[in-house]
């Protein structure tokens, strides 16, 4: 762990290493750590992620994992990945993941649903380029202390170029 006074396990399932991973970041030999504003935003995070992973886990009477693949990403990092100066990865707001056993869009229905029964709330959610099949994720993004959370349902994909975001989920869209 980079920074000793961080705790190895945020929540019982979410480490702080994989809430802080990441490739580019690594192999520009920059250090990914948040301050204390942005680690409690990680914390809030996981707990949402737990939220999911009990609700999957108890509904399909089997353990499912959460894959996270992006949540915290600083300044520098998230500039280098062309991230938005405003996304809440930049805050450890949001969470780029999968869930074992599932596909992306099946995983995000799972989320709406529980969104529907009044069991999470989240600022967006966006269904991340479904047409590349397993190379699809899903983004989940909140609000600082989950307030005014948009609940807003987006599908990204490419268009010449240029990532696109079409409202609500879209089957295999290009």
């Amino acid at each position: 762990m980079s920074n000793s006074n961080h705790p190895i396990q945020i929540t019982p399932n979410f480490s702080y290493r994989e809430m802080t991973r990441s490739e580019t970041a690594s192999r520009n030999g920059i250090k990914n750590i948040p301050n204390q504003a942005e680690l409690a935003n990680i914390k809030y995070t996981a707990n949402q992620l737990e939220k999911i992973r009990s609700y999957l886990n108890q509904k399909y009477q089997r353990p499912i994992g959460i894959i996270v693949t992006s949540c915290f990403r600083n300044e520098t990092v998230n500039r280098l990945v062309g991230g938005s100066k405003t996304s809440a990865h930049r805050y450890g707001l949001a969470a780029d993941c999968d869930a074992t056993g599932f596909t992306s869009r099946a995983f995000a229905k799972e989320i709406i649903e529980m969104r529907d029964k009044g069991l999470i709330a989240f600022d967006q959610l966006i269904l991340e380029f479904p047409s590349r099949g397993d190379g699809a994720w899903v983004h989940i993004g909140f609000k600082k202390d989950g307030r005014n959370q948009r609940n807003q349902i987006l599908t990204a994909v490419k268009r010449g170029g240029k990532t696109v975001y079409l409202q609500g989920l879209q089957a295999g869209a290009k």
